[in-house]
């Protein structure tokens, strides 16, 4: 991996920052939803209006690689008991105990083009948190 790619892994990621990312992205229409530059561009603007501009190129793509462990994650089940379908085409409520691990749970290397978040840690860190809250 680059090294900007291992800074962007390294990065954080508030959960609100992560939580009004996934917000964004959501309301975009589904064929900008889908794409890279269509989330890249709608991050880019949520961090300025945020006002979190410095380091956008890098909070930005922290963000997607974020994006991408957690849909990996869905997409293998392994979130099965915490997402609900959603009213669009490819569009599921996530818990915000599983949005809050994926703001702040490492992220792990699979290959050279690949990040992803270890399950089992990933589930005991959303099962901790909500345990904390009386969600669980």
């Amino acid at each position: 991996m680059s090294s900007f790619t291992d800074r962007a892994m390294s990065a954080e990621v508030s959960p609100e920052l992560f939580a009004a990312s996934l917000e964004a992205i959501g309301e975009l229409p589904a064929d900008q939803r889908g794409s890279f530059e269509g989330r890249a561009f709608r991050l880019f603007r949520l961090l300025e209006e945020r006002d979190e501009a410095d380091e956008a190129a890098l909070n930005a793509f922290a963000i997607q690689l974020r994006l991408e462990a957690l849909a990996r994650l869905h997409d293998d089940r392994g979130l099965r008991a915490w997402t609900l379908p959603g009213d669009a085409e490819g569009a599921d409520y996530i818990h915000a105990d599983v949005v809050a691990a994926a703001a702040v749970e490492p992220l792990l290397a699979i290959d050279d083009h690949t990040v992803g978040f270890d399950l089992e840690s990933f589930r005991a860190r959303v099962l901790a948190d909500a345990a904390v809250r009386g969600h669980a």
